[in-house]
């Protein structure tokens, strides 16, 4: 994949062992430098705070131990990690999510549900610099794009849709303070900011609107993801 180039190292992070290890297999047999792999998110931060590493492909979702899960856990990645590309690799293809996790900056994402060879193509358009949709993404993207009812959230920035996310996880402004390492006041202005440009005054509005709509983030809170495996 990298020619005479050093290699490019990726780390692995998903509680599937077996899907952990087909992609560990792939991506070996691809040229990449597997660097580590692990199933848990609190393991993950130690790897990554001592391995180099240019690519992570991680599941959405890897509940346990009380590690943060879902959006709470790319924002922490992201926050300690700026310059680390990151593909998503998950079940999960609802239209919201997907064109949620586009719209706040993750470089790629790939559903379960398409070939292997696509996490090879993504990981290859993400080391030139690139970004990356599956089929299946894509077609979820389109989707999430054509909703008139989710329309709204095109106009946020990638900083607002992440604050955005965080609200619908319920997760409280002084947490979301913490997670994008900002003073509260700071987010609160912000978070009010957010929610007048989708149209909500309060943020029980907001809530209410997504549990109506079904609009599914994380597993905690207003944006419940109770059936993830």
């Amino acid at each position: 994949m990298t020619g005479n180039r050093e290699k490019l190292k990726v780390v692995i992070a998903d509680d599937h062992p077996l899907v952990a290890f087909g992609l560990h297999k792939a991506l070996d047999e691809a040229g990449c430098d597997v660097v580590g792999t692990t199933h848990d998110v609190s393991d993950l931060m130690d790897l990554l705070a001592h391995r180099e590493c240019d690519i992570l492909i991680a599941d959405y979702s890897m509940p346990g131990r009380g590690s943060p899960d879902g959006w709470r856990f790319l924002s922490i990645v992201s926050r300690e990690f700026p310059d680390l590309r990151i593909l998503v690799y998950t079940e999960f293809h609802e239209p919201f999510l997907v064109g949620s996790l586009e719209q706040r900056g993750v470089a790629g994402i790939v559903s379960k549900s398409d070939e292997m060879s696509e996490v090879l193509t993504a990981v290859r358009e993400l080391e030139r610099g690139a970004s990356y949709l599956s089929p299946t993404a894509r077609a979820a993207l389109y989707q999430y794009r054509s909703n008139p009812e989710l329309q709204r959230f095109g106009m946020l920035t990638a900083r607002q849709m992440e604050i955005a996310g965080l609200m619908l996880c319920g997760i409280s402004g002084r947490e979301i303070a913490s997670l994008m390492q900002r003073r509260k006041s700071a987010i609160s202005s912000q978070s009010i900011k957010v929610r007048s440009l989708l149209g909500f005054d309060r943020l029980s509005e907001l809530h209410r609107f997504a549990s109506n709509l079904g609009l599914k983030l994380d597993r905690f809170g207003p944006g419940d993801l109770s059936h993830a495996a």
